[in-house]
């Protein structure tokens, strides 16, 4: 397979989102054509590192719908909205691509059905794996180390989607004192010593401080915005590395939903912490820990 398969992938969908902009569309509009393609953008990597899809071009109305399914048992409104994002997107790509190569054609008439499956998500056993490379002293610091580390431990600790990460500035880090908590709330003690080195390395560089103006947290060492490609190759590597079998950007939201639920979190306070427009769709945190109600009942 084309190793830039995902890099084109990212391209158009900001290239649509881009689109959209210029016909101003609403703010809360925007975000969720953004949450449903960064979705699609997720599948697509895990079928692609399966080798179950070979091209952009390959996206067909079953791929479409084994994406609908993973989603599991969803709202039938989300459900609608991720088919006319996703339909909508396809056209915008077909009308574009220099192949003249029609993806929408056979999507007009898409319908799915609600399947339930839960939501993929760490293991206790990998989440100790996980969090021993999270705090792990690091023998020499690098900035390539040290910013993954980082990355790693906003997506575990905050449940932050993949597209909030790549926006996240040090200005938005702040720190409430008497809480020990920054303001994207996660304790200060996991990321405080990750964040003073990115901090250092920010303003004694100067190629950083001339690209990073910003000061964005995901960037390269020149000071380039990550793309979603090289944050999700980034990830897979340090999977294999633990030697976590899984795979993917948001399954550590889904583990970090789950973890909340286990520790009897209101599920409002879930729902507000992992930015859900819907109670329902937090309450798929709640009936995927069922087995742990039952294992209680006959202890």
């Amino acid at each position: 397979m084309e190793k830039d398969q995902l890099f084109i992938l990212d391209k158009w969908i900001k290239n649509y989102i881009n689109e959209k902009k210029t016909l101003n569309l609403s703010n809360n509009t925007l975000m969720n054509y953004k949450r449903v393609l960064d979705g699609f953008y997720q599948f697509f990597a895990l079928k692609e590192n399966e080798d179950a899809i070979n091209s952009l071009y390959d996206i067909d109305r079953d791929f479409i719908l084994e994406y609908l399914n993973s989603k599991g048992d969803i709202a039938v409104n989300t459900k609608k909205l991720h088919i006319t994002v996703i339909k909508s997107f396809l056209a915008y790509t077909s009308k574009n691509n220099s192949d003249n190569i029609d993806l929408s054609q056979n999507l007009k008439t898409l319908t799915a059905k609600s399947v339930k499956r839960e939501s993929e998500s760490l293991s206790k056993e990998e989440e100790t794996i996980l969090e021993g490379y999270m705090h792990k002293p690091l023998k020499k610091k690098t900035f390539l180390q040290v910013r993954n580390r980082l990355l790693v431990k906003l997506l575990y600790y905050t449940g932050v989607r993949a597209s909030e990460l790549l926006s996240i500035k040090l200005k938005d880090i702040s720190l409430m004192k008497e809480e020990g908590v920054y303001k994207i709330y996660i304790k200060q003690e996991i990321i405080e010593d990750d964040l003073e080195y990115i901090k250092d390395h920010f303003f004694a560089d100067d190629t950083m401080i001339e690209n990073n103006k910003e000061d964005f947290i995901a960037v390269t060492q020149k000071g380039r915005v990550m793309h979603r490609a090289e944050l999700y190759t980034m990830l897979d590597r340090l999977y294999k590395k633990l030697y976590i079998k899984k795979r993917g950007i948001h399954m550590l939201r889904h583990t970090f939903g789950k973890r909340m639920v286990q520790k009897n979190i209101n599920l409002s306070t879930i729902k507000e912490m992992m930015g859900h427009e819907n109670i329902q769709t937090t309450m798929i945190y709640a009936r995927s820990d069922e087995r742990a109600m039952i294992d209680a009942v006959w202890k």
